[in-house]
């Protein structure tokens, strides 16, 4: 067992690396080890593009700058060297004389050295800057696709059963520790590195999944897919007899009953549009969002990592790391399933309990005010939310023409300071997807500017002009240039504090994953023992909502 303080919590499957020295041949397996791990890190980690992965400039493109390709290489021109330039290699020696098949790499001749061409599997699209003089795409990372041949193994390798795969396999770092051995010396799946709370507090990094729930959803999004190539469509609208017709054939793939007979107090409104009550969370969270073609391919892309994950393991479980950002919230490494989208995390955790904090910002907020004795009347409105957030969510979703969610996400925006502006500078315009039609209903909402008004007022006094300022967890700000981030480093700070307080009541392996202001457990729990912990642990009285996936 290694020592390492803070081992790498990047992880590959052991059989993409077999794969690739398979295919690849003498021109990978000649190469350093870090180098080839680096690869198969690049390989694993952008196959497949989602949300988490795509470049802000093209979409058919990665983002990859100096620090994640150190992360993965240890020195950028090393990589530069053996992808792009061209580089040298020569037979590494001990006392003992020279090691069989284990090459020195050099950007540069050496004696004894052979040079070899740049392999190019990985090719460049988005330069960020190219030196003093030729500038190149600003507020952007170096931009990168893998190039076909590389792209058209992977595909291969991801279709094999697990019986066609390397008999040597299971997910490791570059250092070849397994997720076991990572969480053991990180003492469970959380990183800590600007935080202090001691590493006992932490939950396990192997969490189960349905597999059996995937294939279905899989099955329903492939479908899905079949239908909107037929269409030559991108979307399909909802409401359109066409986006009726697919839900009910979706609806059979899962074994549900049609529409026939159902009457109307059997219906829910999702987004202003009126669908089956009795669609299961993958399916209801699909319909939240729309048949859209790269969010259909951006679920597949995530279920088949998931899929390979657990074939490289060999049972129905995968690891999942956490890391600190700068406010002290907890993000999944890779954005395995915590950013991935709810359809996929409802299929994969089928049969799980998520906990959520009603209303967490705006509750959290609230309080704070009145421990400084602060009130005010336009506070009403946050208080209103607070009280009814389901409903009032409901009655935007139906005035916006939008989902919940999306309602959801502008609320939360609006809460650390947002402007309700069609600008495309400012969050909004990315919440609502650049659709100005609903841009427009939002920024007139009467509901809405009432909010954004209150929660104005409630930034005046809780923060100022302060541009750093230190959360609850202990971590200090850089110095901001806009509210909105100190608002967010505030109460996102309370948020983790609140999360710590359930994770340190929780048995580690009955924790299925964290996502910010919600926990989601494998067993059902009590929400009124949920707010008596927390309570006891920050003085915080907060309500939770339970949620079966």
């Amino acid at each position: 067992m290694r020592k390492d303080k803070t081992p790498s919590a990047d992880l590959f499957p052991t059989s993409l690396l077999n794969e690739s020295q398979l295919i690849l041949g003498e021109q990978f397996n000649q190469l350093p080890k870090k180098i080839q791990t680096g690869y198969a890190l690049v390989f694993w980690n952008h196959s497949g593009l989602i949300r988490h992965n795509t470049h802000n400039r093209r979409a058919d493109s990665f983002p990859m700058d100096n620090l994640e390709v150190s992360r993965y290489f240890t020195d950028p021109r090393d990589f530069r060297a053996v992808n792009d330039n061209g580089y040298f290699l020569r037979s590494k020696y001990t006392r003992h004389g020279a090691i069989e098949g284990n090459y020195v790499l050099s950007r540069q001749i050496v004696e004894g050295s052979a040079k070899y061409e740049p392999t190019k599997w990985i090719i460049k699209t988005i330069m960020a800057f190219e030196g003093r003089t030729r500038l190149g795409v600003t507020g952007s990372k170096n931009g990168y696709i893998l190039d076909s041949r590389i792209q058209r193994f992977i595909d291969s390798w991801f279709t094999k059963e697990e019986s066609e795969i390397s008999e040597h396999r299971g997910m490791i770092n570059s250092r070849g520790d397994s997720a076991k051995e990572i969480e053991h010396q990180l003492g469970g799946a959380i990183y800590r590195n600007l935080s202090r709370l001691t590493k006992r507090v932490n939950v396990s990094a192997l969490i189960k999944i349905n597999i059996e729930s995937l294939l279905v959803h899989k099955e329903q999004l492939n479908y899905s897919q079949k239908i909107l190539d037929q269409h030559s469509a991108e979307e399909i609208t909802k409401g359109s007899r066409e986006w009726e017709d697919l839900i009910n054939q979706l609806m059979h793939i899962e074994g549900i009953e049609g529409a026939a007979g159902i009457q109307e107090d059997n219906f829910l409104t999702l987004g202003g549009v009126k669908v089956k009550n009795n669609l299961s969370k993958p399916l209801q969270s699909l319909v939240f969002k729309g048949f859209n073609a790269i969010s259909i391919n951006e679920r597949l892309v995530e279920i088949n990592k998931l899929l390979a994950t657990a074939r490289e393991e060999g049972s129905n479980t995968i690891p999942i790391f956490y890391e600190e950002v700068k406010t002290g919230r907890y993000t999944a490494k890779n954005a395995t399933l915590q950013g991935y989208h709810k359809s996929v995390r409802y299929a994969a955790l089928n049969g799980c309990y998520e906990y959520d904090i009603n209303a967490a910002h705006q509750n959290i907020l609230i309080q704070l005010l009145e421990q400084r004795n602060i009130d005010f009347p336009e506070l009403a409105v946050v208080r209103d939310y607070v009280k009814d957030k389901q409903q009032i969510r409901i009655n935007l979703s139906e005035e916006l023409q939008t989902s919940i969610e999306t309602v959801k996400e502008i609320i939360n925006a609006l809460t650390y300071g947002a402007k309700l502006s069609n600008n495309k500078k400012y969050s909004l315009y990315d919440i609502c997807e650049g659709d100005r039609d609903l841009i427009g209903r939002v920024i007139t909402n009467h509901w809405l500017i009432k909010l954004n008004k209150a929660l104005k007022i409630a930034h005046d006094h809780l923060i100022g002009d302060e541009k750093s300022i230190k959360n609850a967890v202990g971590i200090q700000s850089e110095l901001l240039e806009r509210r909105s981030q100190v608002m967010a480093h505030l109460l996102q700070g309370y948020e983790r504090l609140v999360l710590d307080a359930l994770i340190k009541h929780s048995k580690p392996k009955n924790v299925a994953l964290l996502i910010h202001d919600c926990i989601v457990y494998y067993t059902p729990k009590n929400t009124s023992d949920l707010s008596r912990i927390v309570f006891e642990e920050t003085g915080f009285n907060l309500s939770f909502s339970e949620e079966l996936y």
